[in-house]
């Protein structure tokens, strides 16, 4: 587990507490009301929808509870209010789940005055920009448009999950880059930089032999591999179609240019065409593929003044909007940048 330790000043004015909750890992944030960051923790995923919410719960509990601790004696009773950014947000209409959380967040230390469940999306736009309503996209794993007004959420586009939706996800890029290498595998002869990257990780070592081994038999063996493993698990090869596009690969370009285009429609929906309200980008889809977000940047800028903003310490931006809430001044760009600034930080494994 990671963590930041620092003592609590004895003469806190208040403390709030950020929390994002994804579906791979949880993060807790506990910074004074002038963004000072005093303890942080990871978890693993807290998303009730697809871990249920007995195991959510107990991610949360965790992590709070861990960033508490390392915040210092009194760091729970300092705590003015607190976010939690939750992805699977809509699992909290179930009367059941919500109390599960809220139990949750109750054993964690943080009593229940102040304290406030939001989607992950809201806290992702808070961590791009001060403004109050815009649009956020998110495309790691899924992919979800959203937007927010008055630092709520609006209308939303795809994130309908892997089987049916969430174009332009890593899921969706590795599911392409899979689709791509076998028709390359069925082919016979010479594999691109793509094709060759995405089986060697798949089928790594396995080379068609004998005069009996025909080249569709190869692909056959590599849809087999991909099969017996988790669906979820493409999303694992999106990386490299983002190297086999630096390579100059032409299907990674395609590829690429079609993931901008399928996300840059779920902005589209979601906006009033020309708007000049700002859209962050979230999610590591958009923070680590610079030819994915070059491409859908063009897109959206096209014809519009409207800023593209990627997104910054996501647990940080549910922590500003706590200090909102415990009263802090919203117009501040210095008091923003101070709990949203990106800061390198390695997940345990």
């Amino acid at each position: 587990m990671t963590t930041r330790e620092t003592p609590t000043p004895p003469d806190a004015p208040g403390l709030v507490v950020g929390v994002d909750a994804g579906g791979t890992t949880t993060r807790a944030l506990v910074t004074t009301l002038r963004g000072e960051r005093l303890g942080e923790a990871w978890a693993g995923g807290a998303n009730p929808n697809t871990h249920g919410p007995e195991q959510a719960g107990e991610q949360l509990t965790e992590a709070i509870g861990t960033a508490l601790d390392r915040a210092g004696p009194g760091a729970r009773e300092a705590v003015a209010a607190s976010v939690v950014g939750l992805a699977g947000y809509s699992a909290l209409r179930d009367g059941n789940v919500r109390a599960r959380l809220e139990r949750a967040l109750g054993k964690a230390g943080l009593v229940p005055t102040g304290r406030e469940f939001t989607g992950d999306d809201v806290v992702a736009f808070a961590s791009g920009t001060p403004e109050r309503s815009g649009t956020v996209l998110i495309a790691g794993t899924g992919a979800i448009a959203t937007r927010i007004e008055d630092r709520r959420r609006g209308r939303s586009a795809d994130g309908m999950g892997w089987l049916i939706g969430d174009e332009g996800s890593a899921f969706w890029i590795g599911h392409q880059a899979a689709r791509e290498t076998v028709r390359q595998l069925s082919r016979g002869g010479e594999l691109s930089p793509l094709a060759r990257t995405v089986a060697k990780q798949v089928i790594p070592g396995q080379r068609p032999s004998g005069a009996d081994q025909w080249p569709e038999e190869h692909a056959r063996d590599f849809a087999r591999a991909l099969t017996e493993a988790p669906p979820i698990g493409l999303a694992e090869l999106a990386p490299l179609v983002t190297d086999a596009y630096e390579a100059g690969d032409e299907a990674a370009a395609v590829i690429v240019n079609a993931a901008a285009g399928h996300l840059a429609q779920s902005v589209h929906q979601v906006r009033v065409p020309g708007e000049p309200l700002p859209v962050v980008l979230s999610g590591g889809v958009l923070t680590r593929s610079a030819p994915v977000r070059g491409a859908l940047t063009h897109k959206l800028t096209m014809g519009t003044g409207a800023p593209v903003i990627l997104a910054g310490c996501t647990c940080g931006g549910a922590a500003w909007l706590a200090a909102l809430g415990a009263g802090a001044e919203d117009r501040d760009p210095g008091l923003h940048e101070a709990f949203t600034r990106p800061e390198r930080v390695v997940v345990p494994t």
